[in-house]
């Protein structure tokens, strides 16, 4: 059973110190975006937070793209052209630094392929997603979340490895990967309504970190599609049933 839309996801937490300063590295901007993005990025109030966005969106569109295509592409970011539409509100949550918390949308560009884009920040969190079929106006009934992890844990594979099935921690790359499972997990099964013993997370070919997620119920692969994101400590993930999906008994 195949997803009727395809989501993609990115988070990015922006009090991570590397990330402080980036839009005056010019080598990195001229590596990673176009030259209309890096004159928006230098042209903007907080040059910072809006590589940052371009950024989670490229992130988010390769993966949609990944989806639709059957299997991931060459990654060239500039080739992944982010535009964003003028701001249309906030949303409620704690304040950042020297930000306050909106919400915006705007679309990604990929040779052909249209997809729209929609930004959350709240604090130094930025949340990022894309969609496919992609009409604009046709907004999926997506759920997404996320979380903060405590951090480095020690021995943490036989720590977290009880939670999993085989197929389930064969998809698992690391600790940040498996925190993300286990979150994206609970709140599937919150979502459909289900045990969440009886969900997998499992995933298709590729490099670990690239490879696409499958939903499975009691074993066998359902019509979720899901994207899972990590940064440092923030876990993301984006997931939604096909229209008329129903969990079988």
């Amino acid at each position: 059973m195949t997803p009727r839309w395809h989501l993609g996801n990115d988070i990015v937490d922006l009090a991570d110190p590397r990330h402080t300063g980036k839009a005056g590295d010019d080598r990195f901007l001229k590596r990673v975006f176009s030259a209309e993005e890096q004159e928006d990025i230098r042209s903007s109030a907080n040059p910072d937070r809006a590589l940052w966005i371009r950024w989670a969106g490229k992130e988010a569109a390769f993966k949609t793209i990944s989806k639709s295509l059957g299997l991931p592409p060459t990654f060239i970011h500039p080739l992944f052209q982010v535009t964003l539409f003028d701001s249309v509100g906030s949303i409620p949550g704690a304040r950042g630094a020297s930000d306050p918390p909106m919400t915006r949308f705007g679309h990604v560009r990929y040779g052909d392929i249209l997809l729209p884009l929609r930004i959350e920040v709240t604090g130094t969190t930025l949340h990022t997603l894309t969609w496919a079929p992609s009409p604009t106006e046709d907004v999926p009934p997506f759920s997404w979340g996320s979380s903060r992890s405590s951090g480095r844990m020690k021995g943490w594979k036989e720590r977290l490895r009880p939670g999993f099935s085989s197929l389930d921690w064969a998809c698992v790359s690391h600790q940040a990967s498996a925190l993300t499972r286990l979150a994206a997990r609970s709140s599937m099964a919150s979502a459909l309504g289900v045990d969440e013993r009886d969900l997998e997370i499992g995933c298709g070919p590729g490099k670990p970190g690239r490879r696409i997620p499958k939903v499975l119920l009691r074993g066998e692969e359902i019509p979720v599609d899901l994207s899972l994101s990590h940064h440092g400590r923030l876990l993301a993930w984006a997931f939604l049933p096909s229209g008329g999906f129903r969990i079988p008994a």
